[in-house]
């Protein structure tokens, strides 16, 4: 009998134009090349990537030009291997909330049920993620959706390499899967991957399956954190709420338009270099997701003016100079529309 442990918790878009990837989850694989000496922001440009969407925070990338920048670096490196390298380079926040969530899990086990709960994060709508208990296993999958754009082999197998290092970096660095299966469809010439994952490596999989002791991934943890753990889940849940509600393109604009703010004027020639496409098809994506840049913009500068309000304690005056309006009463205007309530009524309920 196969019981799960845990559904996906996460509701995907109905009508997600194309699959994203988080950029920062791409940017690992960038680090890996320039390690090398390759230019690894040279082939993000020649996958129609703006390198500079890598410093935007919960920026994301359509999954074709990912996938293309994966077939350039394995062409590149010539090394088909190239996943196991590139979990190496993550950071301690590449996943954004679920980085710390993940650390702070009580189990083993209960990390995987965040990868799974969460997964939406790293790559949406194009995978199904469970975490399901079968026998004394515990079997974590991902399996392509029926008519969706299917991520890179190597992709796949880097993603796969960091829930091993997760695992043994919480557990401890004996901790190794009964079983992987990957879908590439044969092995290739050297035995890295059995090496690396201490384990018997199975290829030409319809999806991607890893395969733990169910008694050693559910041995308690001494690293937990009740309070981490439910502030990371919430935070992840807020990001992935924002990608199910706002739409691939329009959560990357507002990303866009935060990390320009006080910096520069978010225009749609700036917002539209920094995700790699025109002005033109910026705003064709927007209206597919019916909304349009100046509410993006709106809704963005309005989250900021809320946030200096309550961190600061900036005036109206300050907020409108430092973020844009062409005065105040024009953000006076704005903040009301989009909160039903005054910046000086906001101000008095937050201090």
């Amino acid at each position: 009998m196969t019981t799960p442990l845990h559904a996906n918790g996460v509701t995907e878009p109905a009508t997600s134009p194309e699959p994203t990837v988080l950029a920062a989850w791409t940017a690992t694989l960038v680090r890996a090349l320039d390690a090398r000496g390759i230019d690894g922001a040279g082939l993000a440009r020649a996958a129609g990537i703006d390198p500079a969407v890598f410093d935007v925070n919960g920026a994301r990338i359509p999954l074709p030009r990912t996938t293309e920048l994966w077939r350039l670096a394995v062409e590149a490196t010539d090394d088909p291997c190239l996943g196991l390298d590139v979990s190496l380079y993550v950071r301690p926040n590449t996943f954004n909330a679920l980085s710390l969530g993940v650390a702070v899990s009580a189990s083993v086990r209960e990390a995987l049920d965040r990868m799974v709960r969460f997964s939406m994060i790293v790559l949406s709508t194009s995978l199904e993620n469970t975490a399901t208990r079968e026998g004394s296993r515990i079997v974590y999958t991902s399996k392509p959706l029926p008519g969706a754009a299917a991520p890179a082999h190597e992709a796949m197998e880097a993603i796969t390499a960091c829930i091993i290092r997760a695992a043994r970096f919480l557990g401890d660095q004996s901790i190794s899967p009964c079983e992987v299966r990957l879908m590439r469809p044969e092995a290739p010439r050297s035995s890295r991957f059995e090496s690396f994952f201490r384990c018997p490596v199975r290829y030409g999989s319809d999806h991607y399956r890893t395969t733990f002791d169910a008694a050693v991934v559910s041995r308690p943890l001494g690293s937990t954190s009740v309070d981490l753990a439910r502030a990371a889940d919430r935070l992840s849940a807020e990001y992935v709420e924002r990608v199910r509600k706002a739409g691939a393109v329009a959560e990357q604009v507002r990303d866009a338009v935060e990390a320009l703010l006080g910096v520069a004027e978010p225009t749609p020639s700036a917002v539209a270099s920094r995700l790699a496409m025109s002005p033109r098809t910026l705003q064709r994506h927007l209206q597919r997701e019916s909304t349009t840049f100046r509410d993006v913009v709106a809704e963005a500068r309005v989250a900021r003016a809320k946030q200096l309000i309550a961190a600061d304690g900036l005036g109206a005056d300050a907020i409108a100079r430092r973020l844009g309006f062409s005065d105040t009463a024009a953000f006076r205007r704005a903040f009301k529309r989009r909160t039903g309530m005054t910046a000086g009524q906001f101000a008095s309920r937050v201090r």
